[in-house]
């Protein structure tokens, strides 16, 4: 363990949910915060350490609220402890996914079925949870950026313009709670139930951004996000919903890019976010080219 470890394993250790000796094992593979693995007696959970990133769009109590609205739509795991930057939640004996497992035959008809459920709960939240636009979140990490000193590409000005026309070509929609982080390493697969989980994002918007970005990151072919989206809508799919799946498929990438930008002058982590970036953008401008 570094000291930053050092330092999180020790607040991990003071929380009062633990009613006996705990022991833990850094996570690998988050590119926001620090997570462990946390063993007590035959229980095991896993711990998240995160301030609070304003920069990045991140609010701790939304994030808590959402987790929480997840949970109870039975789309998440279970909460046991979250107050001063940690959160706590039931390990889940499972897979974190990958592109290659987006990809696999029946997967997508098992997480639109999730999704579904996650974006049907709409008439039975409650709350105060923040509203979430991919569009928006764009324009405010470039902004963020510039502030910040970090390096935008030299066409950054042509790249707003042409996701703001596009913004504007979405219909009205019914708004309800969405991840709006569709990472393949946010799903997990125990087998027989999918779940999300980091929920750092998560807010009231547009259901079909959650399928763009998961196609997006899984780099689906056309067929694969056709099917993707025809197990999501069924027979309310409508020409337009695909048109607006590619919308959001692009927003989602140009968003990935600049948070990435954000992240190079703004986290400790290692993690090579100029690449994760230069890669974005070029999947971006490969996106608008099918608009």
């Amino acid at each position: 363990m570094d000291t930053i470890d050092r330092i999180h394993t020790q607040e991990i250790r003071k929380i009062a949910f633990w009613s006996g000796p705990i022991s833990l094992q850094p996570l690998t593979g988050g590119i926001t915060n620090r997570n462990y693995l946390v063993s007590q007696g035959p229980d095991r959970f896993v711990a998240r350490v995160g301030a609070e990133l304003p920069h990045l769009g991140i609010d701790r109590r939304n994030e808590l609220e959402c987790h929480h609205a997840a949970e109870t739509l039975g789309v998440a795991p279970r909460i046991v402890y979250g107050e001063n930057g940690i959160l706590v939640t039931r390990y889940i004996e499972s897979r974190t996914l990958n592109a290659e497992g987006g990809r696999e035959p029946g997967f997508s008809a098992r997480l639109a079925q999730v999704l579904n459920q996650l974006h049907d709960g709409w008439d039975t939240l409650c709350g105060d949870l923040l509203f979430f636009s991919p569009f928006q979140a764009c324009r405010t990490y470039v902004r963020t950026a510039l502030r910040s000193g970090a390096r935008l590409p030299a066409d950054i000005d042509h790249l707003l313009s042409s996701i703001r026309g596009l913004s504007r070509t979405v219909v009205p929609y019914t708004p309800t709670l969405c991840h709006n982080d569709m990472l393949p390493a946010n799903v997990l697969d125990d087998g027989e139930r999918v779940w999300l989980v980091d929920w750092e994002y998560a807010g009231i918007g547009h259901p079909l951004f959650d399928i763009a970005m998961f196609s997006a990151c899984c780099e689906f072919s056309v067929a694969e996000e056709l099917e993707f989206l025809g197990h999501y809508l069924g027979d309310k799919l409508r020409s337009s919903d695909i048109h607006e799946l590619r919308v959001f498929k692009a927003a989602s990438l140009l968003r990935e890019a600049l948070w990435a930008i954000v992240q190079t002058e703004a986290s400790d982590l290692d993690f090579d976010y100029h690449e994760y970036a230069r890669n974005s953008f070029d999947k971006f401008r490969t996106a608008l080219n099918t608009l």
